[in-house]
């Protein structure tokens, strides 16, 4: 996946966004927070990862990929809102997909208390380990976010 270019193109997003709502307000940054946390529950509850009582299969990856892109898109915004100018994701050890869906919540909860660059791409390195935990491809990944993100835009410049 082209992390680079989809990080750009959320930073074009951010700037309209910027232009019409007040980001610095307290109140657009906690409903941000909860988007975030809201979008990570959505996505693990696609992967159906923790459901240990049935042998129910996760949703299909046309319905798991654009709840990753969301979850994808608002972290790289919050990335953008810290002034962070180079992606550099850690090695995620863990292969547990549900302790990385716990972890990657707790640090999205954290977001209240600071913007720090450590979590934020702690945060995004344990997303894209759920992704390749999940097999998508850079090729579906890239097309899913490259849609969510053309769809935001024509949304903006309509409004």
């Amino acid at each position: 996946m082209n992390l680079s270019e989809i990080y750009s193109k959320e930073k074009i997003i951010n700037a309209h966004f910027r232009e019409k709502y007040d980001y610095n307000s307290k109140e657009i940054f906690y409903k941000q927070v909860l988007e975030l946390l809201c979008e990570l529950s959505e996505f693990a509850y696609e992967t159906k990862c923790f459901k240990y009582w049935k042998e129910e299969k996760q949703s299909s990856p046309d319905i798991t990929i654009p709840e990753f892109a969301d979850c994808l898109m608002i972290t790289l915004c919050f990335c953008d809102l810290a002034n962070i100018n180079e992606i550099e994701l850690e090695n995620i050890e863990e292969k547990d997909m549900v302790k990385l869906f716990i972890e990657a919540n707790k640090l999205a909860s954290s977001l209240t208390m600071d913007l720090e660059k450590e979590k934020l791409l702690k945060l995004l390195s344990y997303l894209i380990e759920i992704s390749k935990l999940l097999n998508y491809s850079d090729e579906e990944l890239d097309n899913h976010c490259t849609k969510k993100m053309n769809k935001t835009l024509k949304m903006i410049r309509e409004k």
